[in-house]
Parts: C-alpha cells; sequence; structure tokens
C-alpha cells in the first residue's frame, strides 16, 4: 500500500502496516466484540467507525467514504446478507467482509462465501483478523483502480463475476489491456 506522506501507516506487532487514512466500518450486534474491533483496529487505523445495526450502518456509508466493511451475519431486523446487498448498491467496490458465530443456513454459509468478499468464522485469531483485513484492504486498493476503468460503475461486479466482459464495460482501448491484467489479479487474489 501507498503511505500518504502526511499520515504514514503505522506499523505495529512487526510486519502489519496498514494505510491509516481508511475508513473502516464494522457492524455487529454484540457490544463485547464491537468493543474489541474499536481497541484493536485503533491501534492501526485512526478512522474505525462500529455500529451495531445494518441500518447505522447504511447511514454511516452515506456520510462517509468507507474503505472496508466487516459485518456479522446473524443480526436482528436486517442481517449481514442483506447489509451486503445494500453496500453492494450503494458502492459495489466497496469490499465486504463477513464474520458469523452461529450456525448458518446452507444458503446463508454459500451466500457468504460467494457473494462476500471474505468470511471469517468466529471465534477468530488476531492473526485470523488481519489476514482477513489485509486481503480487504488489499482487495480495496484494486477495486478503486478497476472502477476507474470502467464506463459504467455499476458494472462492476458483473465484471468481477464475469457476467460481462471486460473488453464491453471498458471503451478506452489504451486502458483495455490494464484493467484486464488488474481483473486477474483480483481473481487471482480471491
Amino acid at each position: 500500500m501507498t503511505a500518504n506522506n502526511n499520515n504514514p501507516p503505522v506499523s505495529q506487532q512487526g510486519k502489519r502496516a496498514y494505510d491509516r487514512t481508511s475508513y473502516i466500518l464494522v457492524v455487529d450486534d454484540d457490544n463485547t466484540l464491537l468493543k474489541f474491533f474499536k481497541i484493536h483496529l485503533n491501534k492501526f487505523f485512526s478512522k474505525v467507525i462500529v455500529v451495531k445495526s445494518a441500518k447505522e450502518a447504511i447511514d454511516t456509508l452515506r456520510e462517509k467514504e468507507i474503505d472496508l466493511v466487516i459485518s456479522d451475519i446473524r443480526m436482528p431486523r436486517m442481517d449481514g446478507l442483506q447489509l451486503l446487498k445494500r453496500v453492494r448498491k450503494h458502492d459495489p467496490a466497496i469490499p465486504m467482509l463477513m464474520i458469523s458465530g452461529a450456525l448458518l443456513s446452507d444458503d446463508q454459509k454459500l451466500s457468504a462465501e460467494e457473494d462476500a468478499d471474505g468470511y471469517l468464522r468466529k471465534p477468530f485469531s488476531v492473526d485470523d483478523l488481519h489476514s482477513f483485513i489485509e486481503k480487504g484492504m488489499q482487495l480495496r486498493d484494486k477495486y478503486k483502480k478497476l472502477s476507474e476503468y470502467l464506463d459504467d460503475k455499476k458494472s462492476f461486479r458483473d465484471v468481477l463475476s464475469g457476467k460481462t466482459k471486460i473488453e464491453k464495460a471498458v471503451s478506452d482501448a489504451g486502458q483495455k489491456g490494464e484493467a484486464t491484467e488488474l481483473l486477474a489479479e483480483i481473481k487471482q487474489a480471491s
């Protein structure tokens, strides 16, 4: 990741370095877990927002430019999978990482694994969490770049899934090769 000279990445516990300017949104109805995320992630990011519901998450998305969303799947009223759909409509290039400690139905598990950008089962280790976040932040960098190449930003997820060919989504002939390479990198990282 490239660093902003005014606010360089912070490095804690050896090799971990993140862009401190990134906004991380964590959504979970468990206050203890939210407190853990807030305290722990504030060591690495200056902008960690924790909320207790999908509705609060949607409100936050309208107010801030979020770089990464980590959401519990099982929550009252609107669950994490419903939130995933809302996040995709708001900005399809925001990586959405799902977590759950609950026993999921086969459909929920399949959706979390296929539709989200990552899935982590609770309880998880701090190392697993950081691997999870590093993957999400790397995807965000690549997603932002790929999104810049696309003529229609709404086609972003269709391009990722292969429903829309990159050649049709990028009209600038000079950018098609770069966009194709970037898409290959994204697929390899997923």
